[in-house]
This record gives C-alpha cells, structure tokens and sequence, in this order.
C-alpha cells in the first residue's frame, strides 16, 4: 500500500467521523445546550435527524472530493490545505443557505416581493453549523497528518526515491531529507551519470548506475521518486534524465537552484518541508481533474448508450464497404508510458501497413477506404475511443495517443516531447482542432507545441472550448486529425 493510497483512505475515515460529528454538535448546541434558547428542545431526538446527517455528510464527502481534497497534501504545508478547507466549507454553506431559502428565493421570482430569506433562529443554526463542520474538519486534517508523520516516522510505510547525483549536491541532500523523516521518504540509493562509480557507494548507500539503466533500476527497487541533486549548466542533461524515466510513473524531483536551467519551461511546485520542486507535475487544479474524470465517464455511457442506432449503422457500412473486421485495434502509448489498445472503426484498407511499415495518415491517403474518409472528417470513426475513455485509458480532450515507434523517433527529434505522455491521451484535443494533418515532422512539431500548450493551460474551460470546436468540425466536415 502506497503512501498516496493511505493517506486518502485516512483523510476519507477522517472526513466522515468529522462531518458527522460537526452535524451531532450542531444539533446538542441547538436542542440540548440552551445555549440557543429560542431552540432548546430536550423532547428532540437525535434519530430523527439521522437520515438528514447522512445525507448531508455524503454531499460533503462529495464536495471535498471535487475541490480536490483528496489530493496528496501529506508533503505541503498545513496552512495552504487549511485555506482549501475553509474555501471548500464556505461554498458548502452558501449552497445550504440557498437550499434553506429555496422557497423565498422562488416566491421573489415569481411575485417579486422581497422575501425574508432566513430567520434569525434559522441564520443562528447555519452559522453555528459552520463553525461546527469547520472546526471539526481542520482538526480532522491535522490530526490525520500527525497520524502519518508519526506512522513515517516509525518507518512503517516507505516511499522509495534515488538522489540523482553522487556528488557533494547529492550526500548534502541525502543529509536534508534524513532531516525529515515524518515525510516518508526513503533514499535508496543513488544515480550517476558516471559509468565508474556503478557498484560503489556513496554516503554508505548504492550506486545502482546511470541515466540510461533508469528504466529498469525504477521497476526493480520499486521506485516512486527521482530527485536531481545536482546543478547543471546545460537544460541537455535535464532532458536526458526525463526522457530515460519517460516509460515510469516516478514524480521528478529537483533542487531550485536548477531553476534558472529551465526558466519558462517548466511549471513546478515547492514541496513542503523539504526545498525541492516537483518537474511535470499535473497543471489542472484538482477539484477540475475530478469534474473531468466525471464529465468523461458522463459523455462515454451517454454516448455509448444513447448512440448505439449510429454505432450499429457505422459498423453495418464499414463491413459493407470494404472487406476486414469492422472494429481497429492497436496498441498505443498512454499516460506516463503505459501501453493500452486502442479501438476505433476500421477506415483503412485491412493490412494497409504490411507493405509500407508504420505511417502517418494523409488527407489523401490512398489507403483510406471511401467509407473511411467519411467516417475521418465526421469524426464517427472515434466513437469506440469512448471504451477506452471509460475504462480511464484515454480522456475526451487529451493529445492523441501515439505508437510506441513514433514516440521513440519523436523523443529524438522534438525537444521537450516526453511531457507531451505525461497527459492522459484524448478522443480530440487542442492539437486536433488547430492543425492538420501529420504529413511531415514539422506538422508532428507544430501538433507538439499545441500540445504542450494545452498541457501548460489545462482547465475545464479550455476542454469546453475543444469540445465546441470539435463539434464544429463534425457538422463541417473540416478541420484537422
């Protein structure tokens, strides 16, 4: 079980005991303390309030879970998380204020005489509530996190990394983080770009070997962390580094004094308690990454389901048309290096690379069958891309997902490339709306730069408008692939 993982099964328990005992406080306040003597009420029974505590504490748990409270907060500062509660508790409380004031609000509309919207009994029971969920929340997390810092602490749950850098940077480093136990790392050992230290030590740990041996030392030692100790004087070595552990699902940590290497090009985050940034890390807030995760699994089924009529038809054709299966599947390339297969209508010709090799499409690729152009510029070729979204493999806006051929000959070619798999691949994209077709590699390029574009630039609203676009060039029949 992984750090990541305990502490969200942790911080969930925490929530629920703390909402619910937020909601068994206001109630006592109310009805049994006469501190409110408007309300005191010794004749109320807590159980008939228990179907309402639950409710409520489901939308809470809901709430917390879409403002991205369930994130890795465990290495950042307690203040910036008790910001994100308080903001998260202040939007709950204005949503129960207007469900408190439905009813006036609706008579306003429609008689346009100026409501009462809450009694002062009523105003004094949501405030009292507020403080309530709001204490019990903040204690919650505090003491959720005194739990995992004591658990580190004990060393009972590890999180593997490698110091990158067997050098002087790199032992003063190792010294830091032994510093700080209660964040839960565990320095494994060491990575050198220097072939003659492999099998010797450094500060009594390993030097397992050098950037090209990455790969295969991450999955052998169950390695979670990379952290480059050292400054370089060329952005070449930073890049050598991320494409080596480009297949690996590793978080990249580096020194600030490296800031200055890649100044404009990388958008970082200061770990709490230790002075590293995190390199590459997800730009979308994550109450947005969850209402986007929602929103495909949303689209998919409804897709799926309701478009079923248009499936069977598609698929009808494509098997009339041309001789071959009617569904495409290949293998691609997802999210941090993970290989997943891809499904779509068939819209080329079957074994259209068995004499060519690997290939990009064309706009007049005589491969294509004329079924198959249709079904490229209406985009319906795509529609069984939503399997894949559903199962978590692709998302509805992402760049496209690519062959593990190509993206070993783009790495290459294209610089800052590896950042382009650390996003989730989607059915269409910012790259997909705005350019053509990939003819050459400078369209491949100039495709990239969208991407990354997108990658820096991530938000709802930015999917929403790809999604309009796309749905633009569906009606058009224009637009590129």
């Amino acid at each position: 079980m992984g750090t990541r993982f305990l502490e969200k099964i942790i911080t969930f328990f925490f929530d629920v005991i703390a909402v619910n005992a937020a909601f068994a406080a206001t109630f006592w306040i109310r009805y049994k303390s006469n501190l409110i003597p408007e309300t005191f009420d010794p004749s109320v029974n807590f159980s008939d309030y228990l179907l309402p505590s639950i409710t409520i504490s489901c939308i809470w748990i809901i709430l917390f879970f879409l403002t991205g409270l369930y994130r890795d907060w465990y290495k950042e500062s307690r203040v910036d998380e008790f910001f994100v509660v308080s903001r998260t508790i202040l939007f709950g409380i204005f949503l129960l204020f207007l469900i408190v004031s439905a009813d006036e609000i609706i008579q306003f509309v429609l008689t346009g005489h100026r409501p009462i919207l809450m009694t002062k009994t009523q105003f004094t029971s949501l405030f009292t509530y507020a403080l309530c969920i709001l204490s019990a929340a903040t204690i919650n997390r505090f003491a959720m996190h005194t739990i995992l810092a004591w658990i580190f602490l004990k060393g009972l749950l590890k999180e593997n990394v490698l110091i990158i850098g067997a050098s002087d940077s790199g032992k003063k480093l190792f010294h830091e983080i032994e510093n700080y136990p209660h964040l839960g790392y565990t320095i494994t050992g060491f990575i050198d770009d220097d072939g003659n230290k492999r099998g010797t030590t450094c500060e009594g740990l390993p030097i397992f070997g050098t950037y090209s041996e990455l790969q295969s030392i991450v999955e052998k030692h169950n390695i979670s962390g990379l952290i480059i100790s050292h400054v370089s004087a060329s952005a070449n070595e930073i890049l050598r580094i991320l494409n080596c552990s480009a297949n690996s699902s590793v978080t990249i940590y580096m020194v600030p004094s490296l800031m200055d290497v890649i100044s404009g090009h990388l958008k970082t985050h200061q770990v709490f308690g230790v002075p590293l940034i995190v390199l590459l890390r997800h730009h979308m807030p994550g109450w947005q990454a969850q209402i986007k995760r929602l929103f495909d699994i949303g689209v998919s089924v409804g897709i799926l389901t309701l478009g079923s009529p248009v499936l069977l038809l598609v698929a009808l054709l494509t098997k009339l048309t041309s001789p071959g299966p009617i569904l495409f599947r290949q293998e691609r390339i997802g999210q941090n290096g993970k290989p997943f297969t891809m499904v779509k209508f068939r819209s080329m010709f079957e074994d259209a690379e068995k004499r060519s090799g690997p290939k990009w499409a064309t706009e007049d690729d005589p491969r294509i069958t004329p079924f198959g152009k249709f079904m490229r510029k209406t985009r319906l070729d795509e529609i069984p891309q939503f399997l894949n979204v559903l199962k978590g493999e692709m998302s509805c806006v992402g760049p496209r997902p690519e062959r593990a051929f190509f993206i070993e000959k783009l790495q290459k070619e294209i610089p800052w490339y590896i950042r382009r798999i650390k996003m989730k691949p989607g059915i269409t994209g910012w790259a997909q709306v705005k350019h053509k077709y990939d003819a050459t590699i400078e369209d491949v390029k100039q495709k990239v730069i969208y991407d990354l574009y997108y990658f820096e630039n991530m938000s709802i609203l930015l999917d929403i408008k790809i999604i309009l676009r796309t749905i633009l060039v569906v009606f058009t029949g224009k637009g590129a692939r």
